[in-house]
């Protein structure tokens, strides 16, 4: 159902060259990136004056000599989280989500209006994420006052789908294709819709990738580089096109541009459409939470990418005097955002059985789970809290904790736990 509420959504893609923010609000139809029209980015570093007040910082940039009385100056700040370990400058040691708090906060300074009698929904987008990372954007965002209900991580390929699927949909009839630099290297990727499935699973695959390090210049002069360059990319076209049906392509960031890839972009754009731009992640983070918060409709289409969940779990309950399925977690999702808590009386069992069903076609599975030393107490005078997450796509975590039964019976402050592998 969509709703219509005072929501603030932002949509932050975040890596290690640059910070691109994208939000919507109610006074705006559409999500806007921030500094879009003067293509700027937001600089990854971070610097703290003598007075104590933090900006971001671009390392490249020349200091003025006045301003050597600066308490810090933090390059990097992305890579240096994704490290995992405490920052250390000028004799200071920051945590992880210490220092990310502030460079976000800073990001969205400029929203500083809008932030204010709104509820915040944020979505971040990073290349590639790992549990370690989302628990530092998680601590970080909580830590700015963001509830955590309300935050949302996702990877590049997940932003990708959002963002296409919110085009017109003739741009997605068939395959899309998006080509990205990264890490010296021109990948093609493919995104496809698999119609046959109710609902439809979109998903993405590298399908080419072409390395443009100094090893494979190879000592060519400028011109001759620039034309290496292309044939090269021209031939990477062909192989993502090749017995393909692409109606869009998608360019992302700025190293692709006419003054060295002439005959590519013409053979790309030749009988389809293709975009380049900067804020395709932010934009597509953004449609993401905002499908999250009910603003847009979802569903019709779900993305499998690598961190989605592949089955539903639930469980037999009696509720309201009838036996219903109570479900725990829908497919569909990205298992970094599995974070359900439930508590339930149970009618005398001593275990918890777990039901999960895949999306394909596939018999349901009944996990069982004991609860040794469960205190005996009258029948439906116990209250059990259940806690699932996961740590991966294929790995589910379900807590038990014994809450006893108001002022009748203490709790016993016995807990079980088990990790189910699908």
């Amino acid at each position: 159902m969509i709703q219509a509420s005072n929501e603030l959504i932002l949509g932050i893609d975040l890596n290690p060259e640059y910070t691109q923010v994208t939000y919507w609000h109610q006074s705006v139809k559409e999500p806007m990136t921030l500094g879009l029209e003067e293509h700027t980015l937001l600089t990854p570093g971070l610097r703290q004056d003598e007075n104590g007040f933090w900006s971001l910082w671009d390392a490249g940039s020349a200091v003025p000599e006045e301003e050597h009385t600066d308490l810090h100056r933090i390059p990097g700040v992305f890579e240096a989280i994704e490290a995992g370990e405490p920052i250390k400058n000028n004799g200071t040691v920051f945590a992880p989500e210490e220092l990310l708090t502030i460079y976000l906060k800073e990001c969205i300074a400029g929203l500083k209006l809008l932030t204010e009698n709104t509820r915040l929904q944020v979505m971040i987008s990073v290349r590639q994420l790992s549990e370690a990372l989302n628990q530092v954007l998680i601590r970080a965002l909580l830590r700015l006052g963001v509830d955590r209900k309300q935050i949302y991580v996702q990877d590049y390929l997940s932003s990708f789908f959002y963002y296409t699927i919110n085009q017109k949909k003739e741009l997605w009839m068939q395959d899309v294709a998006l080509i990205s630099y990264e890490e010296r290297s021109i990948v093609g990727y493919i995104l496809r819709i698999d119609r046959s499935t109710k609902p439809a699973i979109a998903r993405v695959e590298p399908v080419a990738r072409q390395s443009m390090n100094d090893e494979v210049r190879a000592g060519r002069t400028d011109e001759e580089w620039k034309k290496e360059k292309d044939r090269l990319f021209f031939e990477l076209l062909k192989k993502l096109f090749e017995r393909r049906t692409v109606t869009v392509s998608y360019l992302m960031g700025d190293y692709f541009n006419k003054s060295w890839a002439v005959r590519s972009i013409q053979f790309l754009c030749s009988g389809r459409r293709a975009y380049q731009g900067m804020n395709l992640y932010s934009m597509g983070a953004c449609y993401a939470a905002m499908e999250r918060a009910g603003i847009k409709p979802g569903g019709e289409i779900i993305f499998g990418g690598n961190d989605m969940v592949d089955r539903n779990i639930g469980m037999e309950m009696c509720v309201r005097g009838k036996e219903n399925y109570y479900p725990l977690v829908n497919a569909g999702v990205n298992w970094y955002e599995v974070h359900h808590v439930c508590e339930f009386i149970p009618h005398g069992e001593r275990e918890i059985r777990v039901i999960s069903r895949p999306m394909t076609p596939g018999d349901p599975v009944i996990h069982s789970m004991r609860l040794p030393g469960l205190p005996r107490r009258p029948d439906r005078a116990t209250r059990l809290r259940m806690t699932v997450y996961f740590s991966s796509p294929s790995s589910c975590h379900i807590e038990i904790e014994d809450l006893g039964f108001g002022g009748l019976y203490k709790s016993s402050g016995l807990s079980w736990s088990r990790e189910i592998s699908f």
